[in-house]
């Protein structure tokens, strides 16, 4: 993953906008995406070490919502 596949996907995500349910989960997906990569990738431990710790929440099962 690279930059302008973030663009590309951030561009999707305005085009569905008027979908708030589908735009807030395109972006929810995104941002877990982001996360691992970092968490895979990245050459600074303490970035690695937060990513990896923030995309746990993706895993924690409660009711999402968008409002």
């Amino acid at each position: 993953m690279d930059v302008s596949h973030v663009e590309d996907r951030v561009k999707e995500i305005a085009n569905v906008a008027a979908d708030d349910e589908r735009a807030h989960g395109l972006e929810d997906d995104l941002h877990c995406d982001v996360l691992e990569v970092i968490a895979e990738t990245s050459r600074d431990p303490h970035a690695r070490a937060l990513a990896a710790a923030a995309i746990k929440t993706a895993k924690i099962e409660f009711e999402r919502w968008c409002g």
